[in-house]
């Protein structure tokens, strides 16, 4: 079911010349690279904007989906913990949480140490990734 109310956008041709290594190369689209290009945001709004309408159709679909690949991830899990020193080491999900906690036990037992809480990190911000972790 397409919805023929929407245009399609087409991205603006701007020759952009490349050489690397003694070769030319053109890119015609170097300028959608620009982040803070208002042309950049408009142009990818309007594709967002047209493909939200072409896949209107699907909506109960992909809920449907989405929510059946979620019932089969389990949410509360625990990594299994590896030895480093005179600790254990491990990472956990809790259920409606985004990101992991880095924890740690020592080796003869005792408490959870909680080490870096990427939850916590990552309020106030749409994204957070912590890269590499090392101890």
């Amino acid at each position: 079911m397409e919805d023929t109310t929407i245009t399609i956008p087409i991205a603006q041709s701007i020759p952009h010349v490349i050489e690397t290594n003694g070769h030319k190369r053109v890119d015609n689209y170097f300028w959608l690279r620009e982040k803070k290009n208002p042309s950049v945001t408009q142009y990818l709004n309007e594709e967002n904007k047209y493909c939200e309408a072409q896949l209107k159709h699907t909506d109960g679909f992909r809920t449907k989906l989405y929510d059946e690949m979620l019932s089969r991830i389990k949410q509360t899990d625990v990594t299994v913990p590896y030895p480093y020193g005179q600790y254990f080491y491990y990472q956990r999900t809790e259920e409606g949480k985004q990101y992991p906690i880095y924890c740690r036990k020592k080796a003869d037992g005792g408490d959870e140490q909680v080490i870096l809480d990427h939850n916590k990190l990552a309020e106030g911000h749409e994204f957070s990734d912590i890269g590499v972790f090392k101890i």
